[in-house]
Order: C-alpha cells, then structure tokens, then sequence
C-alpha cells in the first residue's frame, strides 16, 4: 500500500438553476489535502476561462519616473551595504545588481535588481538574466554564511508585476535569510521528519517517484530539477512545485542547476505566454541542518486580477482560513503544460 495518500473528497452542493427554468441541479467539487502539509485546497467543478489581458503600457511608462532601479537613479536612490558585507556597497553580476531592501523585514533583507531594463515581458527574461539573477541571490546567502552563523534558512522569492503584489514594474528578486523558517517552511520541514520517523524512508524521493508513476501530475523535469502541478495548490489558478532533488541547500548549487532552473523557467514562462497570464509569485526555500531527507524545493504560482474591474484572486478563504479555492484542476493544468517541457 502506497504510503503517500493524495486525498480527495467529493461533494455536492443543490439548487434551482435559473438557467434551465430553475430545475434542480447538483454541483460538485473536490476537498483536496496535502499529504504532508495539511494545507487544503477547493477544487471548483465549473469551465474557467484565464481572462485575456495584457500588460498596460501606459502605467508601465508611467511608474519609469520614479523607479528606483533604473541604471540613472541607482546609485543615488538605492542603499548600499554596510562594509562588512560588501565594501564595493552593491554587487554585481552579469547584469544583476545585488542591494539592500530599503524596506527590510528581516536582518538579512536583499533586493536582487534582474537588468538595466525598466520592463521586461516573460518572453524577453532570458536563460542568461535568470540565470546570472538566481546565482548572484545565491553569492548574498553565502555574504550571510561568512558574516554571521546560524542564519541557515534562506528564501529567493519574486512578485512579477502589480497582480502578484509587485511593487515595482522593474523585474527583481527578494532575497531573505534568517534563523528560523517562515510558517510555510517550517510546516514542511515538520513534515519531512514526521515521514522519516514513522517510515524510515525520505518523503521527497517517495513523493517523486510516486508522482512520476501516476503520470497524472507530472509535467516534467529539468535535468534534477522536477516541475510537478501541485496536488492541493496554494493559488486561484494552480501552482506548480519545483523539486530539486539532488539539493539540500542553495549553498551547494553549481552555475550548472541556475541553468537548469532559468531554462525550466522559460518553459513555464512560454505556457504563461500562451494562455496571456502575465503575473507570478516564485519562492524557493532552503533549509539547514534538517538532515538528509532536505532538498531545495520552490512554488510557481500563476496571479491575476479578473476583469471587469480587476477583482483581487485572494478571497477570504485563502486570506482569513488558509484554505484555496482553484479554479483550475491540477491534472488538467499538468496536460496543458507537459508539452512546453517536450517528450519525457
């Protein structure tokens, strides 16, 4: 017997449909649990169109004014770094420039700027700024590592654009090390040592290999890097669980797995670009210490406002009782992108 369960549970709500001169009529949905999380997701039954709507230019242009980001006003708008963590005050990379948050929310708060570009479309991010982006966020954890021990959990997070919470048009990462795991992470590392006490065996290599086998969620994979359509997914439209497998921590990825990841990105980014979704939430988390059952993993959930008066995606279920309601079934987000990752 399988010891990973992916639980569903079926309902069906009543009524008298205006539709078909109110005759009764059942609904149904899924009540969807993640096996090592608890975190519970609603899957909706009915046909959800993505609305088609496209980035506004006029605002794009609009917020250049004050963005500070942009090659003119860095050096004067942004902060730089104390000495001890870098005496250049901002460090770069490729294109990426490396800052602190001016607006921090922990000791450890960084900013990673992508590019000199104000604004830059999904299909215009490369595997070379993504790539050089994702290791110069790397080389910040590893300032951390030489400046002060026991800062070992570590997340690399993105808002693209206002519909994810973006506060800024200019495309960058947030880059955030602490003692201690966020809730979110700690859920997960409680999870993995509850698996491993009670089965002896470790919960990422068995979830893989059982969601490699159903085939049902699977999209695919990215050399170690696997792309999985979350079973009970955290966002309105779907999420998608990225697995490392063969990483306990950011601190040991080679410039190879960052090319792998940017070009695993890309991929996704094309099936975004094809059903005109233009916003995201990424974070990528990497713990310490955890044992060997750890491995760097990361969720890509797709965001929108919907027309016609762009109505927020986040409702008092996710907000108020930490449940999702989605509107799009994981399976079937799994067939729509297993061909952006080509035969597998």
């Amino acid at each position: 017997m399988a010891r990973i369960e992916f639980y569903k549970k079926r309902d069906e709500a009543w009524l008298l449909d205006p539709k078909e001169q109110f005759t009764r009529r059942g609904i149904s949905f899924e009540l969807r649990k993640d096996f090592l999380t608890g975190h519970a997701s609603r899957i909706l039954p009915f046909r959800f169109k993505i609305p088609e709507t496209c980035v506004d230019a006029a605002m794009v242009e609009a917020s250049r004014k004050s963005c500070p980001f942009c090659p003119e006003k860095i050096s004067t708008l942004t902060p730089r770094f104390v000495p001890e963590i870098a005496s250049e005050g901002r460090v770069r990379r490729g294109t990426a420039s490396l800052i602190p948050n001016f607006h921090p929310y922990a000791r450890y708060s960084w900013v990673v700027i992508l590019c000199e570009d104000h604004f830059l479309s999904l299909e215009q991010l490369s595997t070379e700024i993504l790539r050089d982006a994702f290791s110069l966020a790397q080389e910040g954890i590893e300032r951390v590592k030489r400046q002060e021990a026991g800062y070992d959990y570590c997340s690399i997070n993105w808002n693209y654009l206002p519909e994810s919470g973006g506060g800024l048009f200019h495309p960058h990462l947030q880059l955030v090390v602490e003692e201690e795991p966020t809730v979110s992470h700690r859920k997960v590392l409680d999870g993995l040592k509850q698996y491993q006490a009670k089965w002896g065996k470790g919960f990422w290599e068995e979830w893989l290999s059982e969601e490699v086998r159903r085939q049902e969620r699977y999209i695919g994979n990215q050399g170690d890097i696997h792309f999985v359509a979350a079973f009970s997914p955290l966002g309105v439209l779907g999420e998608i669980f990225i697995l490392f497998s063969h990483r306990a921590s950011m601190r040991e990825f080679t410039p190879g797995d960052w090319e792998a990841f940017s070009e695993g990105l890309k991929k996704i980014f094309g099936f975004f670009e094809s059903r005109h979704i233009h916003s995201f939430n990424l974070s990528l988390f990497s713990g310490g210490g955890e044992g060997e059952g750890s491995r760097v993993y990361g969720r890509l959930c797709p965001r929108m406002s919907i027309p016609p008066w762009n109505t927020s995606d986040i409702n008092y279920f996710e907000k108020l009782h930490d449940e999702v309601i989605c509107v799009v079934p994981p399976e079937e987000m799994c067939a729509w992108m297993k061909p952006f990752f080509g035969p597998g």
